[in-house]
């Protein structure tokens, strides 16, 4: 199975407070994502399990503002998202913002992202391995060994697997 990783498997809309820090920062050349395909487990394939698989149009950059902060802004991408006999298409434009302290990312995304979360969680009690659609302000960390803290703000978080289960 191909590994994909948008950054921190995340893209965003315009996020309005880092404004100063990208001004301030080092930018990147825009990296296009046309035609780039991606692939999803959506639970064990010999359990019942399906995936999803996708495909990426627009691009992204990626700006180093002074303090490291990475900011990703992803203006005009779009993901088509299948399985099952079932199509999702988001238009997933704008910028997450990912601080490093410590081994732990902090990710602050706005807007509408598609988000890849990763396998390994420390608590089986706490869920979020999966692939996700975000809207609105929303925030979630990683581990350096995979470990997650799950989703917080106020914004919206949609399931793709669960949209696109048989």
């Amino acid at each position: 199975m191909k590994k994909w990783l948008v950054p921190t498997a995340v893209l965003a809309s315009i996020f309005a407070a880092a404004a100063p820090a990208v001004a301030a920062g080092r930018s990147g050349p825009q990296i296009p994502l046309d035609g780039v395909t991606i692939t999803r487990d959506c639970g064990n394939p010999e359990a019942g399990g399906f995936v999803v698989s996708g495909v990426l149009s627009g691009g992204f950059k990626e700006i180093t503002a002074p303090d490291g902060t990475i900011i990703s802004p992803s203006p005009a991408l779009k993901v088509t998202l299948t399985a099952n006999g079932k199509t999702l298409s988001y238009v997933i434009t704008g910028v997450t913002r990912s601080t490093t302290t410590n081994g732990l990312t902090d990710v602050i995304a706005t807007g509408k992202n598609l988000i890849n979360r990763p396998d390994i969680n420390p608590d089986p009690d706490v869920v979020v391995a999966g692939l996700y659609v975000t809207t609105g302000n929303v925030t979630f960390t990683n581990g350096p060994d995979g470990e997650v803290v799950p989703f917080s703000g106020p914004g919206r978080v949609t399931d793709v697997c669960a949209v696109l289960a048989p």
